[in-house]
């Protein structure tokens, strides 16, 4: 009887042990289904993105004078300069883009993505203007670190999605090896390119594009099993716009079609930021936070003018007590204007996240009627009928539909609609 070479069992074991090694510990059952498959496309980006910074840094390092065989002072100094403006750019894109990060993971990823490779492209345009360096390597750094910092800020969200234990720590500690791994790899891929090719326009177009755009489609893969369990305007609207349903003309909560994260995750649209609901055939759009005092410009140009009294009317009745909604502070109003017409939803600068929540719910059952009864055609008092039956279906279902949104495996201890700096205060008289 013989027995397997010793050797090839210890390479199977060594391999074993080495995939092992890049895995969170007992991944299949600590982490989610999807967590292979955005790992493998997240090591191909990573792995790419190395690659191509590697022509990035030979392309500058030519601009500046290296490929002649000097490195002159003021060269050294540009490259100084460039990395701080760079820094700066990155603190003052944190500031402005704050709670997103938490809001849209994915969204800031996917433009992370490609923050990076359009610095890259940038410095590998270096030695075409050398002359430009500083400028084009300052704009260049300062979307490096734009896109640094969108990772690292969306890192923890993302590795989140993919616990089914509490092994954040572990999950987080592999993502870090496997983005080691993939820059050393990485970094020898570009290398090997770079030394085949002199830095030129033909260098541009075979070496670097190719590598950069494959880059790009592996996080963009990545990010499509990517399960993210927090709401906001787009993922709240996919999840709630078949269960808001009408059955003989009532509005009705068909709880077995609401959407679950993972349903939904497969469908949003995470490329562009949407703070609307847009319209969809007969159903009207939703448009949340309008500024009061700018909301002709929420109107699309193709529309024919709405009178300001139109506009002035709806907000009124928008914001005026009727003894239900104004407890709830959140406020709905209705501009029609053409087959579509608008929806417009409020929230009070002390409204809670339930609260929050409870008026996209019923904004959402106002539209569904709205959209079944042809009603954007018609006047402002004519809607009030239907904007008191889905308020009381959104008061009378809500409580129910809060516990299948939590079944489902939604996170509603924060909704991300609007800023609070958007919301408005509103006196009671």
């Amino acid at each position: 009887m013989t027995r397997p070479p010793r050797i090839a069992g210890r390479m199977r074991y060594s391999l074993r042990s080495m995939v092992l090694a890049f895995l969170p510990t007992d991944y299949k059952n600590s982490v989610t289904a999807e967590y292979l498959d955005y790992t493998k496309w997240q090591f191909l980006h990573n792995v790419l993105g190395s690659a191509s910074g590697v022509l990035a840094t030979q392309a500058m390092l030519y601009a500046m004078g290296l490929g002649a065989g000097a490195l002159p002072l003021s060269a050294a100094i540009n490259w100084v300069i460039k990395d701080g403006f760079g820094q700066l750019g990155g603190v003052v894109y944190a500031t402005m883009v704050g709670q997103k990060f938490d809001s849209d993971p994915k969204h800031q990823r996917f433009w992370s993505a490609v923050w990076l490779q359009t610095a890259t492209w940038l410095e590998m345009l270096t030695p075409l203007f050398p002359h430009a360096f500083l400028a084009i390597g300052s704009v260049a750094n300062i979307g490096k670190n734009i896109s640094w910092l969108a990772m690292s800020a969306t890192k923890a969200s993302i590795n989140k999605t993919f616990c089914r234990k509490e092994n954040l720590g572990d999950v987080t500690a592999k993502h870090g090896s496997q983005a080691t791994a993939a820059g050393l790899v990485g970094t020898a891929l570009g290398v090997v390119v770079g030394a085949t090719m002199d830095v030129s326009v033909y260098t541009l177009i075979v070496g670097f594009v190719p590598i950069s755009l494959a880059s790009l489609w592996g996080n963009y893969q990545s990010l499509l099993y990517t399960v993210t369990p927090t709401l906001n305007v787009e993922r709240a609207r996919l999840m709630l716009q078949d269960a808001v349903a009408l059955e003989h003309g009532r509005l009705a909560l068909d709880s077995a079609r609401l959407l679950t994260p993972r349903q939904v995750s497969r469908i949003e649209k995470f490329m562009r930021e949407i703070h609307n609901v847009e319209p969809q055939g007969d159903l009207p759009g939703i448009v949340i936070s309008a500024d009061i005092g700018r909301l002709y410009r929420t109107l699309p140009w193709t529309v024919a003018a709405t009178s300001a009294e139109d506009m002035a009317a709806m907000v009124s009745s928008a914001f005026q007590p009727r003894g239900h909604a104004w407890n709830e502070r959140y406020y709905i109003g209705y501009l029609p204007r053409t087959a579509d017409g608008s929806v417009y939803l409020w929230f009070g600068k002390q409204a809670t996240d339930t609260e929050i929540l409870l008026g996209f719910y019923h904004a959402m059952a106002f539209r569904r009627l709205l959209g079944s009864s042809h009603l954007p055609r018609t006047s402002i008092d004519d809607s009030m009928a239907i904007h008191t039956q889905s308020y009381q279906f959104a008061k009378q279902t809500f409580a129910d539909a809060c516990t299948h949104i939590t079944d489902a495996g939604w996170d509603t201890s924060i909704v991300y609609f609007a800023k609070r700096s958007g919301f408005v205060g509103v006196k009671r008289h």
